[in-house]
């Protein structure tokens, strides 16, 4: 099915709008710091290299968006 131009689809009637703070990717940052602490303990405990390694790029990726964020 076709809509003109000015014409909404159904589902975008509902639609909830973008948040205006960035609270969001704040959580999202924290959440990602804890799964990359947990992939880095749990790495180095069972001598997992490769989930050592992820986990430690995890946690600098965190680490370059709290320098960025403060910066």
């Amino acid at each position: 099915m076709r809509y003109r131009a000015e014409q909404l689809a159904a589902g975008e009637l509902s639609a909830t709008p973008a948040p205006l703070t960035d609270d969001f990717v704040t959580l999202t940052v924290w959440m990602t710091l804890v799964i990359g602490i947990l992939f880095t303990l749990a790495g180095v405990r069972a001598g997992q290299r490769w989930l050592t390694f992820w986990g430690a790029l995890t946690l600098l990726a965190c680490a370059w968006y709290w320098v960025y964020l403060f910066l």
